[in-house]
């Protein structure tokens, strides 16, 4: 069931709340959705609730609302991954599993990703091919991996993750039957040799109903362990390492501040530790942020590297070098008036 609609790879969404049928949206103030100052016109479309879909009508609009890339006639009727445009804006619908995971797409990839988000998130829902997500050590691509799959019609089926591909013959042939009609999460090593044709062929036959989430360091460790032609039939998804998006390293460690429910924030932190996130490269990106953002709290909460570090179950030694790799000094926050 459609349970917002979101703007195309922009952060947020607006809820379509369950209490109501006909959702306007437009420029005006007394739309259901006002979105004023985007060239919308005052009543731009109508979204009205037809279970599980929305349909969508456009209001004599003066711009025109499209859906597929035709211009809207009469209406449309709307599934989960669906986009449709209220000219200038573009919308996603989204269901309640895209609700809840397009938040770990966008800080994965980034706003400035070569596959956009929200690209990926409806490949996840309205696709069902297989998929080459390639990045750094560190920079989740497993757990992208587990998103894809939980976003997908495939999410009934638990996915089926192995932490590298079997050697033997019977291993194979039971790791496909396994995966039949669902994900299977497929790290791709550097230092293998090239997989065994007929496993490689398994995987990729339709029939089977694998959807296969290969994870690589490159594109050119794919190919080599699958084969170009196999790597040719993949949808491919770069994540780019933390060390290129520095302007987003405040944010994303906030984030991390959040899901642990810590009340500070990295505005909170002293301007040359604010300074030292950014400047640092990050090279174990996503686990390395996790690490320093653990290491900070762990500081805060217990009051000194001692406590903290036997916290973490480290040496106070090894927390105050943890800290100063990334460039922190103590204090860690600003002190107070």
């Amino acid at each position: 069931m459609i349970t917002a609609i979101c703007e195309y790879d922009v952060v947020g969404d607006w809820e379509l709340r369950q209490d109501l049928d006909d959702f306007s949206l437009g420029g005006s103030s007394k739309c259901t959705i006002s979105i004023p100052g985007r060239g919308l016109s005052a009543r731009h479309c109508l979204l009205q609730r037809r279970a599980p879909r929305v349909r969508l009508h456009d209001l004599d609009s003066s711009h025109g609302t499209y859906f597929r890339e035709r211009r809207l006639a009469g209406f449309a009727d709307l599934s989960p991954g669906d986009t449709f445009t209220a000219r200038p804006m573009t919308f996603v619908c989204l269901n309640e599993q895209m609700r809840q995971y397009r938040p770990t797409v966008f800080e994965i990839l980034g706003p400035g990703a070569t596959r956009s988000p929200d690209w990926v998130m409806v490949q996840a829902v309205m696709g069902s091919g297989p998929m080459l997500l390639t990045g750094k050590a560190g920079c989740d691509l497993g757990r992208l991996a587990r998103a894809i799959h939980a976003m997908s019609s495939r999410r009934n089926r638990k996915a089926v993750e192995v932490a590298t591909a079997p050697l033997e013959g019977e291993a194979q042939v039971a790791l496909v039957e396994q995966a039949s009609r669902t994900s299977l999460i497929l790290p791709l090593e550097d230092e293998r040799a090239p997989l065994d044709p007929d496993f490689v062929s398994r995987l990729f036959d339709a029939r089977r109903g694998i959807r296969l989430l290969a994870l690589a360091p490159s594109p050119g460790i794919a190919r080599r362990a699958l084969t170009d032609a196999s790597v040719e039939l993949m949808q491919h998804v770069p994540v780019c390492a933390l060390a290129y998006r520095k302007g987003e390293i405040h944010q994303l460690m906030d984030r991390q501040f959040t899901e642990c429910a810590f009340h500070l924030r990295v505005d909170d932190l002293a301007p040359v530790n604010q300074d030292a996130l950014k400047t640092y490269h990050w090279p174990g990106n996503f686990d390395e942020l996790r690490e320093i953002a653990g290491a900070i709290i762990a500081h805060a909460t217990l009051g000194g590297l001692r406590p903290a570090a036997e916290s973490l179950g480290i040496s106070h030694l090894k927390l105050a070098r943890r800290l100063g790799r990334v460039g922190l000094k103590l204090p860690l926050f600003r002190q107070a008036k």
